[in-house]
């Protein structure tokens, strides 16, 4: 009787276990194409500033995941490279690196071709800022933990992140720590909403 218990209580367990597959890979290479805005946003008149971003996949032959080029655009332009892959079948990551060089950063963004000249040692991984995703529908959402994620400004402790990602909206919010865990700022308006651009049919 205890035996059938135990195996009634487990099997429930196991069902809520997501399994993560290369399906998912292709469909988060595919929500994160594209040009997307906040300026629906910044209207409702919650003082955050109009930024986007515009999404570009690369390395697309490489068979560890969806590699994905970034240019954010709020009071400045950043650069930057996401990376998906499964850790294991329950465990989805996003990846943030950044460029050791922004000269070939910027020349990505006028030529996404020159990506052929572009290979993983032009690049400074950002370790501890890992997102950690599940999926809820079709969409993936979750944040970074603990507190290595670490700031080369020294007035910064560590980072937070935490992101959402469907098929037609980005979420996405930042905040920086000091040394006594308090928050020294975030994203305004509890984070940007990123909304995709539908190209036009014209």
């Amino acid at each position: 009787m205890l035996r059938f218990v135990f195996i009634a209580l487990w099997f429930p367990l196991m069902s809520h276990s997501q399994k993560f597959t290369s399906a998912d890979m292709q469909r988060l290479r595919i929500f994160s194409t594209g040009r997307f805005t906040n300026a629906t946003q910044a209207k409702s008149g919650k003082e955050i500033p109009v930024a986007g971003i515009l999404l570009q996949p690369i390395w697309q032959k490489r068979k560890d995941g969806a590699w994905i080029f970034v240019q954010f655009r709020d009071t400045s332009i950043k650069y930057g490279i996401w990376h998906y892959y499964i850790q294991d079948d329950t465990t989805l990551v996003l990846q943030f690196f950044d460029f050791k060089d922004r000269e070939k950063a910027v020349q990505m963004s006028k030529e996404l071709k020159s990506q052929s000249a572009l290979n993983i040692y032009n690049l400074i991984t950002r370790r501890g800022c890992e997102v950690y995703l599940k999926k809820d529908k079709l969409q993936y959402s979750g944040n970074s933990t603990g507190k290595d994620c670490f700031s080369e400004n020294k007035n910064i402790e560590y980072y937070s992140y935490k992101v959402s990602v469907g098929k037609s909206a980005i979420d996405w919010w930042e905040a920086a720590y000091g040394k006594e865990d308090n928050q020294l700022f975030a994203t305004q308006g509890g984070g940007y909403h990123f909304i995709k651009q539908i190209k036009s049919s014209k």
